[in-house]
C-alpha cells in the first residue's frame, strides 16, 4: 500500500514555493540551511514520514549534540557542533515538509516551538557544564544568566515580528493573527479529548511563548501589538508595511534562532564556546538595542501611515463578524 501511495503522490513543489518569504530569512539560513532541508524533504516526501516526526527527529539530534558537548573531548565537541547544525536544518525541514504536503496542524506548530526550546535548553546547559569543567568560574555563571535571558528575548521577538511581517505582507493571508485566547481554546479541546500528555505539554509551552511575546511587545512596542487588532491586507497596506518594517526585520534576522544555532555550532566545533558567548553578549546586545529602537519607530510610523490612508487596524470583533475572507 505504501508503494501505491508513493507512486500516486504529487511531485515535490519547487523550492521557492515552500518558503514563507525570503524577506524573513538571514542569508546563511536561506542559501545553505534551507536548501539542505529541502534536499532532506525530497528524500522523505514520498514516504509516510510526517512533519511532526521530523520535528521529533530534530529534538533527538539536538539532544545528541548536547550529550557530545557534555562529554567534552575534542572529537565530541566537533560532533556536537555538527549535530546541532543538523538539528537546526531538520528544524526547518519540518515546516517545508508540512507546506509541501499541505499537512498543517496547530499541534505541529506548537511542537515546533517546543522543539526549539528543548534543544536550546539542552545545548546551553551542556555548553555551560563544558566551560565550567574547563575553567570553573563564578563570572561564567554571572555572564550566562543575562545572556540566556537576552538571547531568549531576541529569538522570541524575531519570531513575533516575522509572523507580523508575513501576516501583513501576504495577500493570501486573512489578516487575523493568532491570539492567546485561540491557544487557550485549543488546550481546552485537547484536555476534553484526553490527548496524549506530550501534545498537551507542547501546547502549553507554546501558550507560554505567546503570552511572553505579548507582554514584552506591550512594554517595548505597544504600536506593534497585534493581540487586539486584525489587519486589512491590501496592495497599499502591504507597501506601507514593507516600507517601514523591512529594515528593522533585517536586524531581527541577525538575532534569530538560525544564526544562534549555526554560530553556536561552529564555536563548539572549535571548542571556543566562550568566544561565542562574549560575541553574543556584546555584538548581539548592540544589535538588540538598534532593533528595538528602530522597530518601535517603524511600528508607530506604520500606524500613522495606515491611518492617513484609511486602513487602520480593525478591532477583533469587527473582523470576526465580517469573516476571514473580508480582505
Amino acid at each position: 500500500m505504501i508503494g501505491n501511495v508513493a507512486l500516486s503522490a504529487p511531485r515535490l513543489p519547487p523550492f521557492r514555493s515552500v518558503l514563507k518569504s525570503r524577506d524573513v530569512e538571514d542569508p546563511i539560513n536561506l542559501w545553505f540551511n534551507r536548501p539542505l532541508a529541502y534536499a532532506f524533504v525530497a528524500l522523505v516526501y514520498r514516504t509516510p514520514v510526517t512533519p511532526n516526526q521530523v520535528t521529533l527527529l530534530s529534538i533527538a539530534v539536538g539532544g545528541g549534540a548536547a550529550a557530545c558537548w557534555w562529554y567534552g573531548t575534542p572529537q565530541s565537541m566537533l560532533w556536537g557542533g555538527i549535530l546541532l547544525w543538523a538539528s537546526a536544518i531538520l528544524d526547518g525541514a519540518d515546516g517545508i515538509l508540512a507546506r509541501a504536503k499541505q499537512s498543517f496542524s496547530e499541534l505541529g506548530r506548537a511542537l515546533d516551538g517546543s522543539a526549539d526550546f528543548v534543544v536550546a535548553g539542552l545545548t546551553v546547559a551542556a555548553a555551560a557544564y563544558h566551560l565550567w569543567q574547563r575553567q570553573p568560574s563564578w563570572w561564567l555563571v554571572a555572564l550566562l544568566v543575562p545572556l540566556i535571558v537576552m538571547t531568549s528575548l531576541q529569538i522570541h521577538l524575531y519570531d513575533f515580528y516575522k509572523e507580523s511581517f508575513l501576516l501583513r505582507t501576504r495577500l493570501d493571508w486573512n489578516g487575523v493573527p493568532e491570539r492567546i485566547a485561540d491557544v487557550e481554546e485549543r488546550i481546552a479541546a485537547l484536555e476534553r479529548e484526553r490527548a496524549p500528555w506530550a501534545y498537551r505539554r507542547a501546547m502549553r509551552l507554546y501558550l507560554n511563548l505567546v503570552v511572553g511575546q505579548t507582554r514584552v511587545i506591550g512594554l517595548t512596542d505597544p504600536a506593534g501589538s497585534r493581540e487586539q487588532s486584525s489587519f486589512r491586507v491590501t496592495p497599499q497596506s502591504v507597501a506601507e508595511y514593507r516600507a517601514f518594517n523591512l529594515g528593522p526585520l533585517r536586524v531581527w534576522t541577525a538575532l534569530s534562532l538560525a544564526p544562534h544555532s549555526y554560530l553556536f555550532a561552529i564555536s563548539g566545533m572549535f571548542d571556543r564556546l566562550d568566544l561565542y558567548l562574549w560575541c553574543r553578549l556584546l555584538v548581539g546586545g548592540a544589535l538588540f538595542v538598534v532593533a528595538l529602537l528602530w522597530q518601535r519607530r517603524a511600528s508607530a510610523r506604520t500606524l500613522a501611515a495606515l491611518a492617513a490612508a484609511g486602513s487602520s487596524p480593525l478591532p477583533l470583533g469587527v473582523v470576526r463578524a465580517q469573516g476571514s475572507g473580508a480582505f
